[in-house]
């Protein structure tokens, strides 16, 4: 039997995987946003028309037109006879595809669960409330703002905007003099929006992957997150899973009060926690799953098919089991920015055995950028190993064998 489902901003794999579900997806897209895909502006053209290559339907529609989003989804749901309205992409448009589809009564889940997990400010005001995980922080309407706010935290503080994702504005704040840089930063991305100011939290970084299925909410992995240098906190790479101890049961504990206190039902969930003298402290969730490679992480470790996953759990059915017990990393390159001058070793590093996949977009006389944020690091690798201490011999092979050159 095939089940209808309006599915808004679906990932090409999303779609794939709905479909070997049994639902028949009508594919909802905004043609604007090239920026956030991965495929960059030349290739995302041919990217929708992947995605609706692989959908029963598939509509354009400008998100930010609150009125045209509204009758887009309902006009889909109408024609398809969908009874769920599922958004699992970017957070920008995520609450108010929930709030149209509420209205509809076809929300997946609830979007003040939604607006709770991905708003970051609105999070920290549910934890607090709720007595868990409180940290000091405070909400500045500007970043503007911030400077005369400040003097209330010790430093190294962390500042960061509410509505930006994949590390962007994210800053340790180590002296005042880093605010001005810092708002010019945050103007290069078009971001006049508020921001946090929280106590910096010292300690291992984690994340957790879950997946909730009608509100039971189960933990898939605890991934462990490595840094790059000061004062960015741009992820470097990600191993995953962490091996089980009470520590990583004090995490999953916390992941799951912070997901019932949400309210949120359905889908996957990629929740942060720093691991601090005090314990487990939450640095933010998401109503979607983990970026950086961290799906495919799962998968070469453990086989668990956590993309899949999503359409289990929207049909209420049992999760699949693990069938492997491995431990997969990605790591981010970091090479000197400036003009690429050569490059040599890569494909000595595709041909390892233990490498799953590498990537780096640059050739000959291309700039390498300064690393600031996700999207301007210079590619990654992927690789698996029976533990970590494994992948991590293993990575310093490869980056043994690559050899950039600039100037």
């Amino acid at each position: 039997m095939v089940t209808p489902l309006v599915m808004v901003m679906p990932y090409k794999a999303f779609v794939k995987k709905a479909t070997q579900e049994g639902f028949a997806v009508s594919a909802i897209w905004d043609p604007s946003l090239a920026s956030v895909m991965p495929t960059g502006p030349a290739g995302f053209p041919a990217y929708l028309r992947e995605v609706e290559g692989l959908a029963e339907d598939f509509i354009l529609t400008d998100f930010t037109d609150a009125e045209e989003f509204a009758e887009v989804i309902a006009k889909a749901a109408a024609n398809s006879g969908a009874q769920q309205v599922y958004h699992v992409g970017q957070e920008t448009s995520m609450l108010a595809a929930y709030e149209i589809a509420d209205e509809l009564g076809k929300a997946v889940n609830p979007p003040r669960s939604i607006r709770l997990l991905n708003d970051k400010a609105e999070m920290r005001k549910l934890l607090t409330a709720h007595g868990l995980s409180s940290v000091q922080y405070a909400y500045a309407p500007r970043w503007q703002d911030v400077s005369d706010m400040i003097g209330e935290f010790r430093l190294p503080a962390i500042v960061k905007p509410t509505d930006l994702a994949g590390s962007r504005g994210v800053l340790k704040l180590t002296d005042r003099a880093q605010l001005a840089e810092w708002g010019r930063l945050l103007e290069s991305y078009d971001y006049t929006g508020p921001v946090l100011i929280e106590e910096f939290l010292d300690g291992p970084e984690f994340s957790v992957e879950s997946i909730s299925v009608r509100g039971e909410h189960h933990i898939i992995g605890i991934t462990r997150k490595i840094l790059g240098p000061p004062p960015s906190v741009v992820e470097a790479g990600h191993v995953h899973p962490v091996a089980a101890s009470s520590q990583t049961k004090a995490i999953a504990t916390l992941t799951k009060h912070l997901l019932r206190v949400t309210g949120y039902q359905n889908g996957p969930a990629h929740t942060e926690i720093i691991w601090t003298k005090r314990g487990p402290k939450i640095v933010e969730s998401q109503a979607r799953l983990g970026g950086d490679r961290i799906p495919q992480l799962v998968e070469m470790a453990t086989g668990f098919d956590i993309e899949r996953a999503i359409f289990r759990a929207l049909k209420g059915e049992a999760l699949d089991e693990k069938t492997r017990s491995d431990v997969a990393r990605v790591h981010y390159f970091s090479f000197t920015p400036g003009v690429l001058r050569s490059v040599d070793g890569l494909d000595a590093v595709r041909a390892l055995e233990f490498v799953a996949e590498l990537s780096f977009p640059f050739a000959p006389g291309d700039v390498l950028p300064e690393t600031v944020d996700s999207k301007t690091r210079h590619g990654y690798v992927t690789l698996t190993g029976k533990d970590e201490a494994e992948t991590e011999t293993r990575l310093d092979l490869i980056k043994s064998l690559v050899t950039v050159v600039t100037e």
